[in-house]
């Protein structure tokens, strides 16, 4: 355990933290885009959809950056811990730190009295975040280029505001429109994307 808490720590400190940096400035300024106060519950769903969607992407893209660089991956192969358990603990990292924004997000609008189903609010948009940020992880992983993770997945998101009618239940923006039933096909695929990121990435080097 001790060895996996010190890698992921290292990973934070080295190469994680301007992305931790930025999605933390971009919560800081929130306010200045979007407002928290007495939403009901469509106007609730558009700040998450609209805005802190983006934060999925920021968190969970530059997952596989220190390996961009070939001597890093490497003499991360070399090493006994196996990659694919590295990749699952930073994974592990970055979900905590979407659930995290998610909670912020939904308790501002809570202060600022606005009234929507919390628990609803919570599941879809962590779900929308995590979905958003595994485009961008398993673009990354494939290409072993972070840009084009973040290029695809930032692609994907504007075009749901003019297709989103062609993506069925892997369309975004649902939650502004009262309806939820894209959760469990969205976290599906999520997970497969996120599977498929990890197992690709370990065997492509």
């Amino acid at each position: 355990m001790e060895r996996y808490l010190s890698a992921g720590s290292s990973f934070v400190r080295r190469q994680y933290a301007p992305h931790l940096l930025a999605a933390l400035v971009l919560c800081c300024m929130s306010g200045f885009f979007v407002s928290f106060r007495n939403l009901d519950a469509l106007q609730a769903a558009k700040v998450m959809e609209m805005y802190a969607a983006f934060l999925g992407i920021l968190l969970m893209t530059p997952l596989f950056l220190p390996e961009q660089n070939r001597e890093i991956w490497l003499l991360e192969k070399s090493k006994a811990t196996p990659l694919w358990k590295l990749y699952l603990l930073r994974l592990a990292i970055a979900t905590v730190l979407v659930a995290a924004e998610v909670t912020v997000f939904c308790q501002m609008m809570r202060q600022g009295n606005s009234q929507f189903d919390g628990k609803a609010l919570w599941i879809g948009s962590f779900c929308e975040n995590f979905f958003l940020g595994s485009i961008g992880f398993f673009v990354s992983g494939i290409t072993n280029q972070a840009v084009l993770g973040y290029m695809v997945s930032i692609v994907y998101f504007f075009a749901n505001i003019g297709a989103s009618r062609y993506l069925g239940k892997l369309a975004l923006f649902q939650m502004m429109k009262g309806e939820y039933g894209f959760i469990l096909p969205m976290a599906a695929a999520a997970l497969a994307l996120a599977a498929g990121g990890i197992v690709l990435r370990e065997k492509i080097g």
